[in-house]
């Protein structure tokens, strides 16, 4: 399909969908029914996004693309809600996940820049509002969004093709903003920690006027703060509104966006060092957790985002009602950083300097209509939709400069045990290789979730038609590799499940996935795109007169047409298979006003099962790389009620993770051994003394500074784990 007539279809079917309501009405049917409040307040197809109480998520509008239960919702589907966000400090998407079973982070969770994640072995998309978000030609242009401005995080497990397009077979992430509400609300608060941290934020949100006719949200963020790691910088503004247009009883518009500013002098990312000083000692012992490898007058890193949307909504009468959702999104990314390449004699390194920016634009747009209908003995919940979407990548990454002494032809090799810096007037090295990508997907999806009696059975197909156009440009050589291939592609899922009167829900479910490749193998042909199959059995609990859920699934991933990396660097091979299979085990409960509870477990055995000869890493019978075999966590938060001591708050937690291999190599090199790490939260409601509206809090990460080595990418990249790190908060609601 060539790119005009894909995007003039795309158009085409985009703006159609609003005019269903016009024309029935025009042929003569009976206008809508008047439904007061319905979008907000409970129709069966309301399609606002649910507001959760305490830790206990009903709902997740993620899953289904439709107002069903996460009970009946025949797959794995794992929220953290605001406030449990707020009760264990999340600071990071990758913080607020850390108690969430089957996600890993990639290098700890002390990283500035970005939230680097894998889900069942797998990168999940991101989703901000139930649309993707931008990740660029190489994963570098991609936002970081901050939780503050979260209403909760939706996690979404196994393949999602079948309603979503082109995703990894893991699942997905989907964050869920703070929307504009009717109930006036006042926030500000502060917070000082670790690292000479300083923040202040505000949350304002309510009615414009009288009649509630507008509505609207303004959140915001400043922070200044160095981190873990000597001259790096956590640098962030961070503003975020929207206004919602309640235009009759049945339709609503709300318009919504986001600005936000990185910047990180030092680099932003964890310093990369030496397996001997971090996993083993060297002569000398361990090297510092705070130790720089970098140059404070290179290293930099920025990032600049900006979003801009609105969602659509109307319903046609209690039982229908049609959404639809649109924004563009921009990052620019600028990253200059200064690394260890080879170690001398255990102590000492050569370094290089480098630089990557990366900037990314996504459009996109889904109509979305759901429908409730009663067929027989049967009842339909009906999602048809239609999507669009086109990004463009263009990502720039120098040669490697390594270091010398100045005016000379020696290394200037850098003491990891006694540093000096600013040595080397460094400047940004030659353009080694540009990237240019454009990203097209055109998707057709329909999804019938049939309730007979207690069975609920779910069928969900998708028609995908995607293109992936790629120019990779080695500038010193001049020249070029190109691929521009059309991919088609029908995915799907069928689940069903049995919900008993005990509140007891097993399950079953079978789903399918895809992901577009770019790139070409040595003899030119394009790379095909990767596919995913899942097979996952697992029950759910919801008790009666409880706010508590809990869920068990057994799953089965098979990855095909994997990629792998070949010894020229232009080209990819293609034709390896990985698997990944195990157990997760989640708990939540809001037992009552006082007490909050998470538990967790996952067990994860992954596999390569099938490697091209001709790729440079990954043997049959390798581990997938960041995912522990064993992770398990469990928190606590008891509020005290009354007496002396009432208002007082106490939040415990304890996180393990197993040991991991960070390359598919599965070189004893790239192996870290598994940690457990305690954390722990303190808080009083003011109020309780006279101050009304206004609460303090202390979290602490890492309760006893435990030492421990996140992953190792290779002998000589290693990063450190989160040391001790603690934040003091005061807010101020009224």
């Amino acid at each position: 399909m060539n790119h005009h007539s894909f995007t003039v279809i795309a158009v085409a079917l985009a703006l159609a969908f609003p005019l269903i309501g016009h024309a029935q009405q025009a042929a003569g049917d009976p206008p809508p029914v008047s439904l007061p409040a319905v979008l907000v307040k409970g129709a069966s197809q309301s399609l606002a996004d649910p507001v959760d109480k305490g830790y206990v998520a009903t709902r997740a509008r993620s899953a289904m693309k439709s107002n069903t239960s996460l009970l009946e919702t025949s797959q794995a589907v794992n929220v953290i809600t605001r406030t449990e966000m707020e009760q264990q400090g999340a600071t990071s998407v990758a913080k607020a996940v850390r108690y969430t079973p089957g996600i890993v982070a990639h290098y700890g969770d002390n990283d500035a820049r970005y939230d680097w994640l894998t889900l069942r072995g797998f990168t999940p998309a991101r989703y901000l509002d139930g649309l993707v978000l931008p990740f660029g030609a190489l994963g570098y242009a991609q936002p970081r969004i901050e939780p503050y401005g979260l209403e909760r995080i939706e996690v979404l497990k196994g393949p999602s093709s079948g309603l979503f397009g082109q995703t990894a077979p893991g699942g997905l992430l989907n964050m869920v903003t703070k929307k504009p509400t009717e109930d006036r609300l006042r926030e500000v608060g502060v917070q000082f920690g670790s690292f000479d941290r300083k923040e202040a934020s505000f949350d304002l949100g309510g009615p414009v006027d009288e009649n509630n006719t507008v509505l609207y949200r303004l959140t915001g963020l400043v922070k200044d703060s160095g981190t873990q790691f000597d001259y790096i910088k956590d640098n962030k503004r961070f503003l975020q509104g929207g206004l919602t247009f309640n235009i009759s009883d049945a339709t609503r518009l709300t318009v919504s966006g986001q600005y936000q500013k990185i910047d990180s002098d030092g680099g932003g990312g964890a310093p990369v060092l030496p397996r001997v000083g971090t996993v083993t000692p060297s002569a000398k012992g361990y090297i510092s957790r705070d130790r720089y490898v970098g140059d404070p007058d290179y290293d930099r890193f920025t990032n600049e985002q900006k979003l801009l949307g609105y969602t659509l909504e109307h319903q046609f009468n209690d039982r229908t009602g049609f959404k639809q959702t649109a924004r563009i999104s921009q990052v620019d990314t600028n990253s200059r950083r200064t690394q260890v390449g080879a170690v001398v004699g255990d102590t000492k390194a050569v370094r290089y300097a480098w630089a990557f920016p990366e900037k990314a634009t996504t459009m996109q747009i889904d109509n979305q209509l759901n429908a409730d209908v009663d067929w027989g003995v049967t009842k339909h919940r009906i999602t048809a939709g239609v999507d669009y979407l086109r990004d463009r990548a263009d990502y720039t990454e120098s040669q490697l400069g390594i270091l010398y002494v100045p005016g000379t032809s020696s290394f200037d090799l850098f003491d990891l045990y006694n540093p000096v810096y600013g040595n080397n007037n460094i400047a940004v090295p030659p353009a080694g290789t540009n990237i240019h990508q454009t990203r097209e997907q055109l998707g057709l999806y329909l999804q019938d979730q049939i309730s007979l009696d207690k069975w609920r059975l779910t069928l969900a197909g998708r028609q995908d038609w995607a293109n992936l156009d790629r120019s990779t440009t080695n500038v010193a050589a001049n020249t070029s590799v190109n691929s521009d291939v059309d991919h088609h592609r029908f995915t799907g899922r069928a689940a069903v499940s049995y919900i008993f009167d005990n509140g007891v829900a097993p399950y079953f479910s079978y789903s399918t996935s895809f992901q577009p490749v770019a790139g070409q193998t040595a003899s030119g042909a394009n790379l095909k795109p990767t596919t995913g199959k899942q097979i996952e059995v697992g029950v759910k609990y919801q008790p009666a007169n409880r706010n508590a859920l809990l869920t068990a699934s057994l799953f089965q991933i098979k990855q095909d047409n994997v990629t792998a990396a070949t010894a020229d660097p232009r080209y990819t091979e293609q034709a390896g298979q990985v698997k990944s299979q195990g157990l997760e085990l989640e708990g939540k409960a809001s037992v009552s006003r006082a007490l909050n509870l998470t538990v967790s477990y996952a067990y994860m055995d992954t596999e390569i099962t099938k490697a091209n000869a001709a790729a440079s890493s990954g043997a049959v019978g390798n581990r997938l790389n960041f995912v522990p075999r064993h992770q398990a966590s469990a928190w606590a938060d008891y509020t005290v009620q009354g007496g002396p001591l009432g208002g007082l708050g106490i939040g415990a937690g304890i996180r393990h993770s197993g040991d991991v291999y960070g390359a598919l190599s599965n070189s004893p090199d790239t192996r870290t051994s598994g940690f457990t790490v305690v954390d722990a939260s303190l808080r009083y409601d003011l109020g309780r003394i006279g101050m009304k509206g206004a609460d303090v809090s202390l979290n602490i990460d890492n309760l006893f500074d435990k030492k421990y080595v996140a992953s190792c990418l290779s002998v000589n990249a290693c990063y450190w784990g989160t040391e001790r790190a603690a934040y003091a908060n005061l807010r101020y609601r009224w």
